[in-house]
């Protein structure tokens, strides 16, 4: 039987697949065009510690903003200036698709418009309101996904090292 830490990493693979990778970058419609620049940048590639929770706090507050359609674009130039992990940015973007886009903008709404309740801000003018709520909704919205997914990232880093450890123990004695 296959270890589970192997049957884990295949799964993460099978999801990480679709996205730009290092390998791949030239594959892709817009980001091919910047595929020299980013192979210079080997912070767009990197799952270290500072590249992949910047890449976290960055996707994660892009997502849930009012840009579906730029989204990709922007998370890709926000990993550029954000030296950030560039497919855990772009892959973060993937939750706010056709199917999920209605639930996620009422939620959105919904937080924004009690935030703007909670700060006393007046309304002006309905348009700009509901844009407002939106963006305030999805800043809240996507920094609560961020530190949960940060928190989740932290875990698992702990649980490699355990891993890790226990290997290394078990080398030892034989």
């Amino acid at each position: 039987m296959e270890p589970q830490w192997r049957q884990r990493r295949r799964r993460v693979r099978a999801l990480l697949k679709p996205l730009p990778r290092k390998a791949n970058v030239r594959r892709y419609p817009v980001v091919k065009w910047f595929a020299d620049f980013a192979h210079k940048r080997p912070y767009l590639w990197s799952f270290k510690n500072a590249p992949m929770v910047r890449a976290l706090y960055i996707g994660s507050l892009l997502a849930f903003l009012p840009s579906y359609g730029a989204q990709i674009l922007i998370a890709v130039a926000a990993a550029f200036l954000g030296r950030a992990n560039l497919t855990a940015t772009v892959g973060l973007q993937m939750v706010v698709n056709p199917l999920s886009m209605g639930p996620i903008y009422l939620a959105t709404y919904t937080i924004g418009t009690w935030l703007i309740g909670l700060l006393h801000i007046k309304p002006r003018h309905a348009f700009l309101d509901g844009a407002l709520a939106l963006v305030l909704g999805g800043l809240l919205l996507g920094m609560a996904t961020a530190v949960l997914l940060h928190g989740l990232w932290l875990a698992g880093r702990y649980e490699a090292r355990q891993f890790r450890q226990r290997r290394h123990a078990e080398a030892q004695d034989d």
